[in-house]
């Protein structure tokens, strides 16, 4: 294989697929990333075997092959060369690597060695825009859970139905849902639960980018293609909980404030209450929003921020990383909170944004 392509083209290319290598694994391949020409093109990819990217890069195949080499090395190589061409010509299970003022040889593994990236079938496939996609994952995923104890709640649902697809996450004490509209109704109802992890790379992937994201559902994977990239990732199995069911029907206190006020009120807030497990209290009277923290060591604080509410005045206890977790990823100016009661959840909603909604789980405590 000889190849020849711009130093800039190369260290982008690797740069997409590198945060897929394998770091701890008993298989060296997979701490290496695939060179192969196909069709006058070369792919880049990597794979820890949970997720696996790819990407076409710009160059000029003088000779067909393929090879893996040490990602790490072969990426602060290129990323460390200022020469605006980079000529690559392997031989065997080596590689020469060289520019106008570099050269270097890379010792690396048989290409044949490297696991399939699963090329999943286009039968089922949704298309919707890079930027509503990367907003609707920042709104859900800071929810999933980060205990493996249920595997089903680490992970993102996407719902396509009709000309909606939808986007949750829960952690059972916190759910977050996005609604993106399609330009194209899709042919049959389908879901699956895609890990947080993957959602998180899709973001950094999606970074800047103008495209159409392809989404394609398999038997047991998830592939995503942004353009020249592709994401095949595994997906959850098991059943994601009926979360419609908490969300409340009727809602009896909504109260409604400055977002960038609450946000405010809440870190301070919450340099109190991280030494007493983040558990502040709300007070919701007919003008404001209070907020207590209280900590044994530090002392106690008081935050206030105008609002308009309707309903009776309350009490409720939350947990004030959830509330402020949320209200960062929300739009607008303005919130709307509602409130059923002490105990039961709460909702929370963008006047600016109906396509978004959160429901936050109040704390049980002693009185």
């Amino acid at each position: 294989m000889k190849i020849e392509c711009t130093q800039n083209n190369l260290q982008k290319g690797l740069a997409l697929v590198s945060r897929s290598v394998g770091t701890r694994t008993t298989m060296p391949v997979l701490a290496n990333v695939l060179l192969k020409t196909e069709g006058g093109r070369l792919r880049l990819s990597a794979t820890d075997l949970e997720i696996g990217v790819s990407v076409f890069v710009g160059s000029k195949v003088d000779k067909e092959g393929a090879v893996t080499l040490p990602a790490r090395l072969l990426s602060e190589f290129v990323a460390n060369n200022n020469d605006e061409k980079i000529v690559i010509n392997v031989d065997g299970e080596q590689a020469s690597v060289s520019s106008a003022h570099y050269s270097a040889k890379i010792k690396g593994i048989n290409a044949s060695e490297f696991p399939n990236i699963p090329e999943i079938s286009p039968d089922f496939e949704v298309e919707v825009g890079a930027l509503d996609f990367r907003d609707a994952i920042n709104q859900t995923v800071f929810a999933a859970s980060i205990d493996d104890t249920r595997p089903i709640l680490s992970g993102v649902l996407i719902k396509a139905e009709e000309n909606n697809l939808k986007m949750v996450a829960t952690d059972s004490f916190r759910l977050a849902e996005k609604t993106i509209s399609l330009e194209k109704k899709v042919t049959r109802k389908t879901q699956v639960v895609v890990p947080a992890r993957t959602m998180v790379e899709l973001v950094r992937l999606l970074e800047g980018s103008e495209e159409k994201v392809r989404l394609r559902v398999g038997e047991n994977q998830v592939a995503f293609i942004i353009g020249d990239i592709y994401l095949v990732s595994r997906v959850i199995e098991g059943a994601f909980p009926d979360y419609e069911q908490i969300i409340p029907a009727e809602v009896p206190v909504h109260s409604k404030a400055k977002r960038r006020e609450l946000i405010d009120a809440m870190k301070v807030s919450t340099l109190f209450a991280r030494d007493n497990a983040n558990n502040i209290k709300i007070k919701v009277s007919s003008m404001q929003i209070e907020i207590l923290a209280t900590s044994p060591q530090l002392g106690e604080n008081t935050s206030r921020v105008d609002a308009k509410t309707t309903g009776d005045e309350l009490e409720i206890a939350f947990n004030a990383k959830y509330i402020l977790d949320t209200l960062m990823v929300m739009k607008g100016e303005e919130v709307d909170m509602g409130f059923v009661g002490k105990i039961n959840p709460c909702v929370f909603k963008s006047p600016h944004d109906k396509t978004f909604l959160c429901i936050i789980m109040p704390l049980r405590v002693e009185t």
